[in-house]
């Protein structure tokens, strides 16, 4: 009998823990809500000026981006603000890169918000920070709330 309360801790304990997660991941999705302007930008450790200017906006879990050349790209927002350094994915559900997702990390400081992640069609693994270096397959943004 001591073994089963044990093993009932450990499931109420995970379950705390799970709904904690999240909350945590409503707040984070919560404080991206809005529209959000690429301000500078780099790929492989070189700036990436073609994206400044494109348009990320955050409605619910979904994100739709549309570029200064007038792509478009639209998908699901997925969030684990548990994580160190906190991980975001995007996964596309319509455009170019449909049924792609991009694994990130994200950063969000007021109205700033800084994402860097493995482009879509590497084998890239998650990053673990905010930089890129030469032929990383890595990509760097730093967006900025476009106020009302």
């Amino acid at each position: 009998m001591r073994a089963f309360g044990a093993v009932v801790v450990l499931v109420a304990t995970a379950l705390t823990a799970a709904r904690a997660d999240d909350d945590a991941a409503k707040q984070e999705l919560k404080a991206l809500q809005g529209k959000w302007v690429v301000v500078a930008a780099e790929q492989d450790g070189d700036p990436l000026e073609r994206v400044v200017g494109g348009v990320m906006t955050i409605k619910d879990n979904n994100f739709a981006i549309k570029t200064k050349g007038g792509t478009e790209l639209k998908g699901d927002l997925i969030l684990n603000p548990a994580k160190t350094p906190k991980h975001i994915d995007l996964a596309h559900q319509d455009g170019p890169l449909k049924d792609k997702t991009w694994q990130g990390v994200y950063e969000l400081k007021g109205d700033t918000l800084r994402l860097c992640y493995a482009e879509a069609d590497s084998e890239k693994d998650r990053p673990t920070e905010f930089k890129t270096l030469k032929k990383s397959r890595l990509m760097l943004f730093e967006l900025k709330r476009e106020k009302k």
